[in-house]
């Protein structure tokens, strides 16, 4: 595919991981394309600014990549960011519990089989039935468990038939189960646990290293995409919602944009989640062009709370919280700087639910409770600076038998193509989804053109 003058060859609506990693996959193929964003920045639901007062970067959600995430590690590579995340030398997972114990999760070198088997059988605090009951599941997935063989069960369920009980829950499953799906293992599908795990397994020690990025989600990826684009001819607009996708008979003609004008073009990329991609649709089109019906999806919050100290919180970059409020700590200091004389750390709540409405001083308050019941040594620090963040929408949440509703890259639409972290990938709706179903789309488009 090659881009000429004057012409737009694909049109991708929406500027998040998905939409920017299917933009860059086309023009690194030579394509002509226009990224258009409603909001006044890019990064979607992944994305960061500047705190006014403390000079700090600010995440409205916190992100980490794992070593088996190849599909958004090719996207950072790129366009040249890659070398802004950190990788563990191994795969090493603080866990705290209150009064300040630190047990870890951690992979030895060696076979990936049998690394995995010993992380289990030294995991902290369970004893050796409990130990031993954690390579149940490990051995389910040896034999073949696939997300779709385990698509009808909820996590907790799952878990429950393969005899793990409530401290093996508390401990490990549902710290990592709330971290990865953003949902509670009692609502949440197994299939996109049991999808993780596979790939860690099949990708070995290294695939389990956690990587955290020095920078902000926006200068990682969103700013630097958009800089890449431009500087091959392609074109990125934000301020510019999309009213309608144009569609005449059985092939898609382009779009219409709020303000009326119209972009004509044989191939739209459509990376924005089901609620907005039916607005875009004609009506009668919804299910024809892919998507399910919106009754299908809903949405499952993630709240941070950023506190803002004089002196040093923890040398850990990151730490689970067992049986916390919060569930995950990070240390801004090691992977985002902080202002001189000021050491910032977050406390993350996933599958957040009702914590979402409560209000920001009361959200606070509970994050510096939980923190000083992890970290005892804070009990004598006090926040010069607070701050809440509220995303709402952070993922959608797949609940049991809906491995069928995610609809893959291609529609009945020609041209018209799909993606977004929600879509058809075999994943939970991580930032790794979002860069498989962008590159899906991505390949289709370039084909067909």
């Amino acid at each position: 595919m090659s881009g000429r003058a004057g012409r737009t060859d694909v049109v991708v609506v929406g500027g998040g991981f998905a939409g920017l990693a299917a933009a860059t996959r086309l023009a690194e193929q030579g394509a002509k394309v226009l990224v258009l964003e409603a909001r006044p920045h890019l990064g979607g639901r992944a994305r960061s600014w500047i705190d006014p007062v403390t000079g700090g970067v600010i995440d409205n959600g916190q992100h980490l990549l794992l070593g088996c995430c190849t599909e958004a590690l090719r996207f950072l590579e790129r366009i040249g960011t890659r070398p802004l995340l950190d990788f563990q030398t191994r795969p090493d997972f603080p866990m705290v519990e209150p009064g300040g114990r630190i047990g870890r999760l951690r992979l030895p070198r060696g076979p990936a089989a049998m690394a995995a088997l010993t992380a289990l059988l030294r995991y902290p605090g369970l004893g050796w039935s409990d130990r031993l009951g954690l390579l149940r599941p490990a051995w389910a997935l040896f034999r073949g468990a696939t997300a779709e063989s385990v698509d009808g069960e909820t996590v907790a369920g799952w878990l429950a038939r393969l005899g793990q009980g409530s401290e093996s829950r508390r401990r490990l499953w549902d710290p990592l189960t709330m971290a990865i799906l953003n949902d509670d293992p009692e609502r949440a599908a197994a299939s996109g646990l049991a999808a993780v795990l596979r790939r860690v397994v099949a990708s070995g020690v290294p695939g389990a290293a956690a990587g955290l990025s020095r920078v902000g989600l926006s200068d990682l990826y969103a700013e630097p995409a958009a800089r890449w684009l431009r500087t091959r001819g392609s074109e990125v607009r934000t301020r510019a919602p999309v009213r309608r996708v144009l569609i005449a008979g059985d092939r898609v003609g382009g779009v219409i944009l709020a303000g009326g004008d119209r972009v004509g073009s044989g191939a739209v990329i459509a990376a924005v989640p089901p609620r907005e991609l039916h607005d875009l649709l004609p009506d009668g089109l919804g299910q024809e062009g892919g998507a399910p019906s919106t009754a299908a999806w809903t949405e499952s919050a993630i709240v941070s709370v950023y506190l803002w100290f004089g002196a040093p919180v923890t040398d850990a970059p990151f730490a689970g919280l067992i049986g916390g409020r919060w569930h995950w700590l990070f240390n801004r200091d090691h992977f985002a700087g902080a202002a001189a004389g000021s050491h910032a750390v977050t406390l993350v709540r996933s599958a957040a639910g009702g914590m979402a409405d409560e209000s920001p001083g009361r959200l606070a308050h509970s994050a510096l409770e939980d923190l000083r019941r992890y970290f005892p040594e804070t009990a004598r620090l006090a926040p010069h600076r607070t701050l809440v963040v509220k995303e709402r929408r952070a993922t959608v949440s797949l609940r049991p038998g809906m491995l069928a509703c995610r609809p893959g890259p291609a529609t009945a639409i020609r041209g018209l193509y799909l993606a977004g972290d929600w879509t058809a990938t075999g994943l939970p709706a991580t930032l790794e989804s979002a860069a498989a179903s962008g590159h899906a789309a991505a390949g289709l488009a370039a084909a067909a053109a």
